[in-house]
């Protein structure tokens, strides 16, 4: 799974989506896939699959590696 970030026509920023998805579902995704409040621009705009690509999810912590103080 990849996380969708967008960027911003206004600002130039990328913003998470919120969507977690693979390459192949996002592919499925209408070319308006979104409608949000955007931090950066401070507007709600409609966000365009062209303007939105998938990175790698951040792999979540080992349990089995502690750390030590």
């Amino acid at each position: 799974m990849a996380q969708v970030i967008s960027r911003c026509p206004l600002t130039g920023h990328y913003m998470f989506m919120g969507i977690d998805v693979d390459a192949e579902r996002f592919a499925t995704f209408p070319e308006s896939f979104a409608r949000k409040y955007c931090p950066y621009c401070c507007c709600e705009h409609t966000w365009y699959k062209k303007d939105a690509k998938l990175i790698d999810r951040k792999p979540a912590p080992r349990p089995e590696i502690k750390r030590v103080l």
